[in-house]
């Protein structure tokens, strides 16, 4: 046995088979280096793999057989002694210097800073796909303003990049995406930034620093996503946003009936990572978060698109959301416990509850109650299909806005004020602001812009909440930041020419007024506003009825700043007449913030709410008004 390993070793087969390894493994990462760029199916690393083994036999049998002399390749057995320790000292070289270079490849990929995948298209095409108007977000904005900074449990979920350009490849990745966001925010110890946050950034090649910054978090998730038939690879890697470091990196491949699976596997790794301790009901959570349907998922994603767009047009809403509904109701056919497809379709119904007091007809009337009791059904469903009792809570919030009896509402904002983390709803500012409970939002809404602080309509929601509570240099800095990302929406102009007149900053508000758009309703909103504040009834009136663009809520409230009393009573009964005209009751209140803006007599249906729900009447403010004398 001791000959043969010494003649083994004389004909350099163990050195062959060391050189033969080494020179595999860097074939191996150049495949796994290029595999991206020349569309190299999923296959191929494999098959190199297996052609490389095979190999091996073949190469061992050349060295036994054969040597390497200086005259070349000759058999083994026609060698004189001594050559063969001279082809060995050459093979001791190229073995040396093959190690070294695999070194170097190793702590190359340890210390060189990662830059990400790049897209395969650009921003336009990106942004018409993504359904999100290219003024939605001004990409050269200064960051909006942190109070701190970036926690180090946080983590932004970047969308990954479909490495084909199939669409529903894209919203495929999209929703791979969105279940491994969704199961890192069941983990109470991660702040995890919002889909509407880290979506904005598809298509934009920013480093990681950057990104960070912006999102207000430590680290970024990014990945890209191949799929070829009924294969699927994923690849995923963890960047740490201070030194641009890759700290983690795995590569998945699955079929398309486990791939929604890894999410777990995914989200597990990543905590590990970061040192958050799972015990097995956190895992579980993850676990049973998911929706597991592809199909299902790139419905709902192409809804999701729909909807923002509809969302921030100046069009017909119900028509312009209708085909998101489509895409909603199929992805809860698909899926039956999609708790977020249910919530998204709801919001449909609520745009189909108004009916006009002045042309109402019955027809309209019953319409309306038929998309309450769907706006309801959908919200129970969303609820009943949802495993975070935070969501749970901001939905029986939603849901007071299209059902009749409000009993019980004080103990549904109990709930819903000693929530954690960043559950949607799109009433809680109105809501809190009639129950005078403002205040107690303020934490939830605040996390909000954390959780989601690319989000205009975030920092509206704090600005106006903020502005109920008192705080109103809160409200005009929440004000800015969101105009810093959307200069001409009209609902955080209102906040911030408000908050500037509740500081009474009037010199600031001066100017602010100076700097809106000469045909902005905003605008003469907020000229009016002040001149009642003045207290000069004839100059505010000449303001208000110069304007015909003062619409909407603003004119009932402008009435009640100018202490009209029989005109706003007059509207407020009309609206309260017809089934769901409080929603405009609502609305006009926290827009006025002018304590009771019409007499509470004068809206039955309206009191009685107050009555069931407790809540106390007049509304808090008023006081700032001295033509108005209720």
């Amino acid at each position: 046995m001791m000959q043969f390993l010494a003649e083994l070793r004389r004909r350099n087969v163990f050195r062959v088979a060391a050189a033969y390894l080494v020179v595999s493994w860097l074939v191996m990462q150049v495949i796994s280096v290029i595999a991206n760029a020349a569309a190299l199916p999923d296959w191929a690393d494999g098959v190199a793999l297996i052609l490389l083994l095979a190999g091996l036999p073949v190469a061992l049998f050349i060295a036994w057989a054969f040597e390497l002399t200086p005259d070349g390749l000759k058999p083994t057995a026609a060698i004189e002694a001594g050559t063969g320790s001279a082809s060995g000292s050459t093979l001791d070289l190229a073995i040396l210097g093959g190690l070294a270079l695999v070194v170097i490849l190793v702590v190359g990929g340890w210390l060189m800073p990662n830059g990400g995948p790049t897209p395969e298209t650009v921003a336009e095409l990106e942004q018409i796909e993504s359904g999100i108007p290219g003024d939605m977000i001004d990409t050269d904005a200064e960051p909006a303003p942190r109070a701190m900074a970036a926690p180090e449990l946080s983590v932004a979920v970047l969308p990954f990049m479909a490495m084909s350009s199939n669409e529903d490849d894209r919203y495929f990745a999209d929703g791979l995406t969105e279940e491994i966001l969704n199961s890192l925010a069941a983990l109470p110890d991660l702040l995890v930034t919002s889909r509407t946050s880290a979506f904005q950034f598809r298509g934009e090649n920013h480093n990681v620093p950057e990104i960070a910054q912006r999102l207000g978090v430590a680290h970024v998730v990014e990945g890209s996503v191949r799929r070829s038939g009924d294969q699927v690879r994923i690849t995923v890697q963890l960047i740490r946003a201070a030194d641009d470091s890759h700290i983690w990196s795995q590569t998945y491949d699955r079929t398309m009936e486990d791939v929604f699976a890894i999410q777990e596997e995914i989200a597990a790794s990543i905590a590990d990572v970061l040192d958050i301790i799972l015990d097995e009901d956190q895992r579980a959570r993850m676990r049973d978060i998911g929706v597991g349907n592809v199909e299902a998922y790139i419905a709902y994603q192409r809804g999701v698109a729909i909807a923002i767009a509809a969302h921030t047009s100046e069009g017909d809403h119900v028509a312009e959301l209708a085909p998101a509904d489509a895409w909603f109701a199929l992805a809860t056919e698909l899926a039956p416990n999609f708790s977020d497809a249910y919530f998204q379709r709801a919001d449909y119904y609520t745009h189909q509850t108004r009916v006009d007091p002045a042309s109402g007809t019955p027809e309209d009337i019953a319409a309306a109650e038929l998309a309450a009791d769907r706006h309801r059904a959908l919200l129970d469903q969303a609820a009943a299909t949802t495993d975070r009792p935070e969501n749970r809570a901001m939905i029986a919030i939603d849901r007071l806005y299209s059902q009749d009896d409000w009993t019980g509402a004080g103990r549904i904002l109990d709930r819903a004020s000693q929530t954690d983390g960043c559950p949607p709803s799109a009433w809680v500012l109105e809501i809190a602001g009639i129950a005078g409970r403002s205040s107690e939002f303020l934490a939830y809404a605040q996390r909000l812009t954390l959780c989601d602080p690319l989000n205009p309509l975030y920092w509206a929601t704090l600005a106006g909440i903020a502005r109920d509570s008192g705080d109103y240099e809160l409200a005009l800095a929440a004000a800015r930041s969101g105009l810093a990302l959307d200069s001409r929406n009209p609902r955080l102009e209102s906040e911030a020419g408000l908050a500037l007149l509740d500081a009474d900053r009037h010199a600031e508000f001066d100017d602010f007024l100076a700097d809106l758009r000469p045909t902005e309703p905003v605008r003469d909103f907020l000229a009016a506003m002040a001149v009642a504040r003045d207290g000069d009834y004839e100059q505010g009136a000449a303001t208000r009825g110069r304007s015909g663009r003062i619409l909407g809520n603003a004119a009932p409230a402008l009435h009640a700043m100018l202490g009209e009393r029989a005109e706003v009573n007059a509207w407020a009964a009309a609206n309260d007449a017809v089934p769901f005209g409080f929603h405009d009751l609502i609305q006009t209140i926290g827009l006025c913030s002018c304590g009771a803006p019409w007499d509470l007599e004068a809206t039955p249906n309206f009191a009685r709410r107050i009555a069931e729900a407790e809540f106390p009447w007049p509304p808090p403010g008023g006081e700032n008004y001295p033509l108005k004398d209720w």
